[in-house]
C-alpha cells in the first residue's frame, strides 16, 4: 500500500492497532511510525509503475552482493521497528564486507520502499526543468552581471520576488532552493571568464587588473628617448624653507621614465601642478645631472645619471597638463612626438606608475613620523601627520634624489637581455643599459640650449614696467644693462616667463628673445622663495605690519594723553595774560644764566 502526503510518497510497511509503520518511497531514509490520528492527512494512491513490474529474475553480480550484504536485516523483522537493532547488525555487516554501516542502512532503505536494491539512476543536469533553468539564467544575467554588484544571494532573492511570491506577498512552496541555484552557477562556469569582471565593475577595471598580459613594456620601444610621463603626490607633508613652522601641504611629483631602460631620466618636485610642472619635468631630463646634483650639494659622475637632451617622444595619459597649449608649443618646437594612452589606463605606461611606488615606499620607512602620511590618515583618532612635518622642499628633493640615483643603479632580475647585450656583457642596471643603447647609436635624443629650453617652458603672463622695473605680482625686476630697453617699455605691459618655484628671477620677452631680469634691491629679500612660500612670508610681513601699527597708534594715544595732563596743569596755574616780546627774551636770558 501507497500513501500520498504534500507530493511526497510513501509505502505502508507495518500497520498496528496505534498507527502505521511508513517509509518514504522517493528518498529512502528510516522507517517512521505514524498515529492513527495523523495518518487520516496522508491519502492513499496507486502503487507505483515501477514497483508493479516487480524485481527481474535474473540478477547482477553486483546485486547480489548488495542483497547478501542486507541478508541478516531482511530475515530479522524487528530491525524494521528497532533501531538499535538495525544499527548494529549494520555495523556488523560493515565490519564483515570491509564498507560502511551507512552503506547498508541506505540498501536496506532502498529494499523496504521499492523491494529492490538496484542503485539509483544518477541524477544530473538534466533534471532540472527548463523553465527554472532559463529562470536562473535570467536572474543572473539581470540582477548579478549588473554594474549594482548585488550578491549572488541577493540576485537569488530578486528572481524569488520577480517569479514566486504571489498577490499577497507569500513565497511559494515549490520555489527552488538557494542550494540549487548557487550549484548551477558554478556547475555552469559563469564564475568564470571576462563577463563577470566587466558587467559588475566595468571595462576599464578588467583592462586594467584582470586580462591577460603578453611581452614586456621594456621591449614597447627599441630605442632610449621615449619617455614615460604622469604625476602624483607625494605621502609626506613639508614644511616652508622661510619658516619651519609653516606646514606648506604635499608636494607633486613628475616622474620621466625611459621605456626601454627603466631609467629615471626627468624629476620634479614641487608645490605646482600642471603644464608648467610637466615642463619643468621635460627640462629637468633633458639638463646635465651632475650640475643639478651639485645645486643641492649632491656630488656625482654623468656615468650615475646619464641622459641629456631632450626626449624624441613623451608618452602620458589624456591629462590636461599633457594636452595644454604649452605643451603643443614645445612638442611643435622641438619635434618631440606625443602618444596618449587611453584614459583611466595606467597599465599602458606601467614603468612609470611602478616607478612612482619604488620610490615611495624606498622613503616611506625612512622618514615615518617626520610628516610620512600612513594608511589610516582618513581614520576617525588618527594621527594629525601635519603636526609631525619638519622636512622642507630642499631636503625632501634631495631624499629624492638619492633614491633616483639608487633606482638607476639597481638590478633590473627580469630584464629581457637581447642576444647583443650578452654578448657584450652589459649588467642589467637602468645606467648601464642607457650607456649600451647610446653607444650602439639607438637614440632619439635631441640636444638643445638648455637655457632657452627652460625658458620656453616656463608660464607666461602679464607685467608692468615702472621706475623701479618691470614690476610682477608685488615684485620689481631689473638689470642695469637693460635700462634702456626698460625706459622704452616704461608705462606699458610686457608678457614675462616666470617660474612658479623661485621667485629670484623672470625672462622678459621682447621681439622674440628672453632678457633675464633678476630681484631688485628693494625686493631683495624675497630671494629663492617659491609662489607658496611668498605667499607666506607676505602674510607674516602683513601681521608684522598690523602689529606694530597697533602698537604705535596705542603709543600715539598714551602720547596726546601724557601732554594732555600737563598741559591742563599748567593751564590751572597760570592766568592767559598778555606778555611782550622784550619781556620774553628778558625772562629767557635769566633762565640761561640759571643754567650755567
Amino acid at each position: 500500500m501507497f500513501l500520498d502526503s504534500a507530493g511526497t510518497r510513501y509505502r505502508v510497511l507495518r500497520q498496528q492497532a496505534e498507527g502505521t509503520w511508513l517509509i518514504c518511497y522517493d528518498k529512502p531514509a528510516a522507517p517512521f511510525f505514524v498515529s492513527s490520528a495523523v495518518l487520516e492527512r496522508y491519502q492513499r494512491i496507486q502503487t507505483p509503475d515501477e514497483t508493479l513490474e516487480g524485481t527481474p529474475s535474473t540478477k547482477t553480480a553486483a546485486e547480489e552482493k548488495r542483497l547478501l550484504l542486507i541478508q541478516p536485516l531482511i530475515s530479522d523483522e524487528g530491525c524494521m521497528t528497532d533501531r538499535e537493532k538495525r544499527r548494529l547488525l549494520a555495523k556488523r555487516q560493515a565490519q564483515e564486507y570491509n564498507t560502511t554501516s551507512r552503506r547498508v542502512l541506505r540498501i536496506y532503505y532502498r529494499w523496504l520502499a521499492s523491494g529492490s536494491v538496484s542503485a539509483p539512476p544518477k541524477q544530473g543536469k538534466s533534471r532540472m526543468m527548463e523553465d527554472v533553468k532559463t529562470l536562473y539564467d535570467e536572474a543572473i544575467e539581470t540582477y548579478y552581471f549588473s554594474s549594482a554588484q548585488r550578491s549572488l544571494r541577493d540576485a537569488y532573492d530578486c528572481m524569488l520576488l520577480a517569479h514566486y511570491v504571489d498577490g499577497t506577498g507569500k513565497l511559494a512552496e515549490n520555489h527552488p532552493s538557494w542550494h540549487s541555484f548557487r550549484q548551477y552557477y558554478y556547475r555552469q562556469g559563469l564564475h568564470k571568464g571576462s563577463r563577470k569582471a566587466i558587467t559588475r565593475s566595468g571595462l576599464s577595471v578588467y583592462q586594467r587588473n584582470g586580462r591577460l598580459h603578453y611581452g614586456s613594456g621594456t621591449t614597447w620601444k627599441d630605442k632610449i628617448g621615449y619617455y614615460q610621463m604622469d604625476a602624483t603626490q607625494g605621502d609626506i607633508y613639508l614644511v616652508s624653507r622661510f619658516d619651519p613652522s609653516l606646514v606648506i601641504g604635499r608636494p607633486y611629483i613628475y616622474l620621466a621614465v625611459d621605456t626601454a631602460t627603466e631609467l629615471i631620466a626627468g624629476l620634479y618636485v614641487g608645490l605646482t601642478a600642471g603644464e608648467s610642472a610637466v615642463a619643468s619635468c621635460l627640462v629637468h631630463a633633458a639638463s646635465d645631472k651632475v650640475a643639478y646634483c651639485a645645486s643641492y650639494g649632491i656630488q656625482i659622475t654623468h656615468e650615475q645619471w646619464p641622459n641629456r637632451g631632450i626626449a624624441g617622444g613623451i608618452i602620458t595619459d589624456k591629462g590636461r597638463e599633457f594636452c595644454g597649449q604649452r605643451m603643443d608649443e614645445l612638442c611643435i618646437r622641438y619635434g618631440v612626438e606625443r602618444e596618449s594612452v587611453p584614459p583611466f589606463r595606467p597599465d599602458h605606461k606601467g614603468i612609470v606608475e611602478k616607478t612612482f611606488d619604488l620610490i615611495q615606499q624606498r622613503y616611506k620607512s625612512l622618514l615615518r613620523g617626520k610628516g610620512v602620511i600612513e594608511p589610516d590618515a582618513m581614520e576617525r583618532w588618527s594621527t594629525d601627520y601635519r603636526s609631525q612635518a619638519i622636512l622642507t622642499m630642499d631636503d625632501y628633493t634631495k631624499v629624492l634624489i638619492h633614491i633616483v640615483l639608487y633606482l638607476n643603479s639597481r638590478t633590473l632580475k627580469n630584464y629581457p637581455l637581447t642576444p647583443e647585450m650578452m654578448a657584450d656583457q652589459v649588467a642589467p642596471t637602468p645606467a648601464n643599459l642607457w650607456r649600451w643603447y647610446e653607444d650602439m647609436g639607438r637614440s632619439v635624443l635631441l640636444d638643445v640650449d638648455e637655457e632657452k629650453l627652460t625658458c620656453v617652458a616656463l608660464p607666461r603672463e602679464e607685467a608692468r614696467v615702472t621706475q623701479k622695473g618691470v614690476v610682477f605680482r608685488g615684485l620689481s625686476y631689473s638689470d642695469p644693462g637693460l635700462r634702456r630697453l626698460l625706459e622704452q617699455l616704461q608705462g606699458s605691459k610686457v608678457t614675462v616667463a616666470y617660474s612658479p618655484e623661485d621667485t629670484s628671477k623672470v625672462y622678459l620677452l621682447h621681439d622674440h628673445n628672453y632678457y633675464p631680469l633678476p630681484l631688485s634691491q628693494a625686493s631683495s629679500r624675497y630671494q629663492g622663495l617659491n609662489e607658496e612660500e611668498l605667499a607666506a612670508y607676505r602674510a607674516k610681513e602683513q601681521e608684522r605690519i598690523r602689529e606694530m601699527a597697533a602698537q604705535e597708534t596705542e603709543a600715539r594715544v598714551e602720547l596726546l594723553g601724557r601732554a594732555r595732563e600737563i598741559i591742563v596743569g599748567k593751564i590751572q596755574e597760570h592766568e592767559s595774560k598778555k606778555i611782550s616780546g622784550k619781556i620774553i627774551q628778558e625772562n629767557r636770558e635769566q633762565e640761561e644764566g640759571y643754567l650755567t
